[in-house]
């Protein structure tokens, strides 16, 4: 079926006509009155809508807020018992700490317990007790650097991680820039 162009465009033209007999047709358009009246109606929902979620977000915020006032009064009134409870262990510690020395020094002289005795005691409890510090946790560690060993040396020869060795060694200049 070859046709000409002619009849392509005559086809296409009863096509046409066809389909706007079937088609259903456009109600007339809105006034423009009542296309306004329309978009004022809509606005007015949306802000209804926008204003009630607006109360919902503050009523939100306020629980939250109290929420969180109640919790920081609860963990303020812990804090307050656990420092008095903390205290309280603290001087019964004390005590415990003071009887047995105390006790010593009695059962060893009762009848002269002299000041001279006592304080060199109470002296020797506040010697402060060695801390446990970075350097002495990994002596060859800082051994094989202060010798000038490279960081990848000291990595091998240990059998670690070379940003291991780094952050070991970083963390000893920290900690002996904040005894110092």
């Amino acid at each position: 079926m070859n046709m000409q162009p002619w009849g392509y465009v005559a086809l296409l033209g009863a096509f046409i006509v066809v389909m706007s007999w079937t088609l259903p047709r456009r109600k007339a358009e809105q006034p423009a009155a009542q296309v306004t009246n329309n978009m004022e109606i809509a606005l007015e929902q949306f802000m209804e809508n926008m204003e009630s979620d607006n109360r919902e977000l503050v009523e939100l915020v306020k629980r939250a807020q109290t929420d969180n006032a109640e919790q920081l009064a609860i963990r303020e009134r812990r804090i307050i018992d656990l420092e008095h409870r903390c205290a309280e262990l603290e001087s019964r510690l004390e005590k415990v700490m003071v009887q047995p020395v105390l006790g010593q020094v009695q059962t060893a002289a009762p009848q002269a317990v002299d000041a001279a005795v006592v304080q060199p005691l109470a002296d020797a409890q506040e010697v402060p007790v060695p801390r446990d510090t970075i350097r002495t946790r990994y002596p060859e560690l800082f051994e094989l650097y202060n010798e000038g060993k490279s960081i990848d040396a000291v990595a091998r020869k240990l059998n670690m991680n070379k940003g291991e060795v780094q952050l070991i060694i970083q963390l000893a200049k920290q900690e002996e820039g904040v005894r110092a």
